[in-house]
């Protein structure tokens, strides 16, 4: 865009009459009379600016505090900011200068002096821009003659192995995406967009030391022998010999990046990749990255010793380890991307030759590390301690995509949860593995078939007991198994966490013991109506006792024809969404729940309740409340007397006051 506006800024309007005739002939004029004005032109107009013409004494804000603000916003690096003022004292002369003022000019001035000083200053900076303009387009074409020489190198192995087809280009699309999502989620990484497209590009040289692997090892169709596999094993320090070949390039940044990728892109977080061993934070989070991208591709396509899988498929796999581990952050990250990456294998697949690769290289930084914690890895800090204390198993799950990740394993009898393709396998491989006969059937059931009620019926958790053969002592231990469904807020999601909690014998044997309905522990200290119900979505009504028949007017009979056996159902109207927004905001801190709320009773009575509830999992396996439900009423009725009562009170004070 043409920079060929002055701003003119002075609180003095003949000031600005005398510079509007100098320059109205030569450009386009804008005037301020104070800071403020001046801020608002300079943004909306920065990019079409010239120069600004600045006064210093001035109201609202001077010349000093918008010339300090234009500063921090890198406007001064768009346009010039010549001082125009009568101050004349060394002190203000340099302070301006500090601030970055091009150019100081006296009032009074000749027009015709300050004409040519402007216009010098003016074609000075729109030299110095077009120069920065140049040397970016120069800058352009080596990054672009970088690419073309890394997709010829990268050409090089394509046609060597008969099964990368576009390997190389969905590797570059796969680690943008999944870099772009590490770079919101963990900032502390220091991700931007400029060095999140010069590692795009340097992810092309991963498999660049492949070109010195033997062509019967590379392309061999069967599985490779140990030896064999120690030989391909030995390309990233191939690569990485190459790479250092190349430490002429001009973009020596780039080559750093090509050639960490290059040697670690196979590493490990657990310390069992390779060349190196490395392990945890020791491996660069780019190269981790790509090593992600590279398994995935690796999953989801043909090759010459197997067929492609789906990419449901090659998601469980990477995230339960069956490609070795990775990053607990970057398989969250991981999962945030699974549709967007099974798009890219699907458009980019190698019989759709005819798709262009649109990533653009460009220069970065080093990632900066910061100290402090942002939100989603403080939370994630909290989930993995938690699961530590637990020590329980514990898989997340999403069945509209049958998605599941085992996060935390609390021993290897529950291996066999990670060997299958999708959640029902899995629960089917494990069950038939690790399961004690007589409890198969029954946590079939409850894993699998019970699952969709366990949803729709708006269910937040169950639990079931079976036992878990240990294959150390050689015996059954029990467990308790917890479904918790994950409230994102969204109905048709249907997220839930499973817990595998072991059991000691005594404990198991004297919860199957315990009574159902009520006990001692919970009704304590309690009076009042009793009811028992669901925690569903209407609080599906189980028992009442007789207080609560009293309290009501209604027997179960009437409940359950009137109002459908649904608690929610007998809340005054008005009080329903408060009443649910306050239980399940206490459930965040504990089991218990005590809210204050209306019902209508059947004589058409409206009636206060305190209503104390506890959330328990009965012996059937699905959570529900005892709640007590106390009349307060007269209570209520007692309070809203001496509120009025002191609302009289105090009108009567501030009358007397008054007169």
């Amino acid at each position: 865009m043409k920079r060929d506006t002055i701003i003119i800024v002075d609180d003095m309007e003949i000031n600005r009459v005398i510079l509007r005739g100098v320059f109205e002939k030569d450009y386009k004029l804008l005037e301020a009379e104070n800071g403020d004005q001046a801020l608002l032109l300079a943004e909306q107009h920065h990019s079409e600016i010239a120069a600004m013409l600045l006064d210093l004494v001035m109201p609202v804000k001077d010349g000093y505090q918008v010339m300090t603000e234009i500063g921090n916003k890198n406007l001064l690096a768009e346009f010039p900011v010549i001082v125009i003022t009568a101050e004349d004292s060394a002190e203000n002369e340099v302070q301006a200068f500090d601030l970055g003022a091009s150019d100081i000019i006296m009032k009074p001035f000749e027009p015709h002096v300050v004409k040519r000083r402007v216009q010098n200053i003016i074609e000075l900076n729109l030299h110095k821009l077009n120069q920065e303009e140049l040397i970016e387009e120069q800058a352009a074409k080596l990054r672009e003659s970088n690419a073309v020489m890394v997709d010829a190198l990268s050409s090089i192995i394509e046609y060597r192995s008969v099964e990368t087809g576009q390997h190389v280009k969905r590797i570059r699309m796969f680690t943008q995406i999944l870099l772009e999502d590490v770079a919101r989620s963990y900032p502390e990484f220091g991700l931007t967009e400029q060095n999140i497209s010069i590692i795009v590009s340097a992810s092309s040289m991963h498999d660049i030391g492949k070109i010195a692997i033997p062509d019967s090892i590379l392309n061999k169709p069967g599985r490779l022998t140990p030896e064999e596999f120690e030989i391909m094993k030995t390309h990233a320090v191939k690569g990485c010999e190459l790479l250092a070949g190349l430490d002429r390039m001009s973009d020596r940044e780039y080559l750093q990046y090509a050639y960490n990728i290059c040697r670690y892109h196979h590493e490990r977080w657990d310390g069992k990749g390779y060349p190196d061993g490395l392990k945890g934070e020791s491996i660069p989070v780019y190269a981790q990255v790509v090593g992600i991208a590279d398994c995935y591709d690796a999953l989801t396509t043909d090759r010459v010793y197997k067929k492609a899988l789906s990419p449901e498929v090659a998601f469980n796999m990477i995230l339960n380890g069956e490609c070795g581990s990775f990053s607990p952050k970057l398989l969250e990250c991981f999962k945030n991307v699974r549709v967007t990456f099974a798009n890219l294998s699907k458009e980019y697949a190698d019989n759709n030759l005819q798709k262009s690769d649109d990533l653009k290289s460009d220069s970065f930084l080093k990632p900066k590390i910061n100290d402090s914690l942002d939100t989603v890895q403080l939370g994630q800090m909290k989930y993995f301690t938690l699961l530590r204390y637990m020590d329980s198993t514990v898989m997340e799950v999403d069945l509209n995509t049958n998605l599941y990740h085992v996060v935390y394993l609390s021993s290897k009898d529950f291996e066999p949860l990670k060997t299958g393709s999708q959640f029902t396998e899995a629960i089917h491989n494990f069950t038939e593995n690790a399961v004690h006969p007589e409890d198969q059937a029954m946590m079939l059931e409850f894993l699998d078939a019970d699952m969709a009620e366990f949803f729709e019926a708006g269910y937040m958790k169950k639990a079931k007991k079976c036992r878990i053969y240990d294959r150390i002592r050689k015996i059954y231990r029990w467990c308790e198994v917890t479904v918790m469904r994950i409230d994102t807020g969204y109905p048709h999601q249907r997220k839930a966490v499973l817990i595998w909690k072991e059991l000691d014998q005594e404990i198991s044997e004297a919860k199957e013991n315990a009574p159902s309905g009520y006990d001692d522990n919970v009704l304590q200290g309690l009076l009042g109506g009793i009811q028992q119900c669901l925690n569903d979505q209407g609080f599906t009504i189980l028992h009442i006792n007789e207080g609560f028949a009293d309290l009501l007017g209604y027997t179960e009979q009437e409940i359950k024809e009137k109002f459908n056996n649904q608690f929610v159902n007998l809340i005054y109207p008005a009080d329903r969404q408060e009443f649910l927004r306050q239980v399940k905001e206490q459930l965040k801190s504990g089991n218990s729940v005590e809210v204050e709320y209306r019902v209508t009773a059947k004589d058409g009575r409206v009636l206060w309740v305190l209503d104390k509830s506890r959330l328990v999992t009965g012996d059937e396996g699905k959570e529900h409340f005892v709640c007590v439900l106390i009349d307060i009423t007269q209570t209520k009725k007692a309070q809203e007397e001496l509120r009025l009562m002191l609302e009289r009170h105090k009108m009567i004070v501030e009358g007397e006051v008054n007169e």
